[in-house]
């Protein structure tokens, strides 16, 4: 539940940021530099600091790679201006590509149950983007939250893949620390090649940082990264199931719609409130089922 709390502040933090004049890449780079700082920091203080196997290395390689397409796709939605309540509610189309990923890896059979529940979220998300059959044209901002959605699931995967063997080797931070140190260069090189293509000052642009952004990153690292982030690889499957701490988390769209309306006065048409609600819906009923 906390974790979810942590959760909620992401786009806010964001979107303040991205106020001030800060783009969503230098964001994520100055948001992962100041968390590999207090982790390692925290490491030192419990004498828990250790390198990576070297027959984990291609795992934590890969896991930071997806975290940073994942975190970057969701913020560059801030970007270009998308609603909190749009961007977030897109992102937790992440159950259906679950679903889709847990079918291509033989982990789960798609019945026609399943199917049909995928479908009330896709319709979902078709209200919530406000896209509308008779226009073609695809919104960036529409684009970046449905593929935060997919890398997300393709994060969780390798998470419950990876994670599960390692609670030997690894404290939970640590976990944490290995992702950061692989995500930090993979964002780093994303940004070169994203600069290639794009002069959006808020998408890629650099600047020097103020004591408020600088302020605000910390903040944003400790409380909606490290924090939640942490908590949740201290989740054991065994005392809380999947199912229970998915559900609980649904709870950071709704607290983020909540946040974007007591704030910034964000408010979506009454259609698209509609499709929030039957990707959630369906997001609550897949995680129901796979139990």
């Amino acid at each position: 539940m906390i974790a979810t709390l942590g959760f909620s502040f992401i786009l806010i933090f964001s979107t303040v940021l991205r106020d001030t004049g800060m783009s969503s890449l230098e964001q994520l780079f100055f948001r992962l530099s100041f968390g590999l700082g207090v982790l390692f920091l925290l490491m030192l203080c419990k004498k828990r600091v250790s390198f990576i196997q070297r027959k984990d290395v291609s795992f934590f390689a890969s896991i930071g790679l997806v975290y940073s397409l994942f975190t970057f796709s969701g913020l560059a939605a801030i970007a270009f201006r998308t609603p909190i309540p749009v961007a977030v509610a897109l992102v937790y189309t992440q159950p259906i590509f679950t679903v889709i990923i847990a079918r291509l890896s033989g982990k789960e059979k798609i019945t026609l149950l399943k199917v049909g529940i995928i479908l009330v979220g896709v319709f979902g998300a078709f209200l919530v983007s406000g896209l509308r059959i008779t226009s073609l044209q695809i919104d960036p901002g529409i684009v970046f939250p449905v593929l935060a959605g997919f890398f997300y699931a393709v994060y969780l995967w390798l998470k419950r893949q990876g994670t599960s063997g390692m609670s030997r080797d690894y404290a939970p931070y640590q976990v944490l620390f290995n992702t950061f140190l692989f995500a930090l260069p993979a964002i780093v090189v994303i940004g070169f090649m994203l600069q290639s293509v794009s002069t959006n000052p808020l998408l890629v642009g650099i600047t020097a940082p103020s004591a408020l952004q600088l302020g605000l990153l910390l903040l944003f690292a400790v409380f909606s990264t490290i924090l939640p982030y942490g908590l949740l690889n201290y989740v054991k499957v065994e005392e809380v199931s999947p199912t229970t701490e998915g559900l609980l988390l649904l709870g950071d769209p709704l607290m983020h719609t909540l946040w974007a309306t007591l704030f910034f006065k964000e408010y979506v048409t009454l259609i698209q409130y509609v499709g929030a609600g039957l990707i959630l819906l369906s997001a609550a009923i897949n995680l129901k089922m796979s139990t």
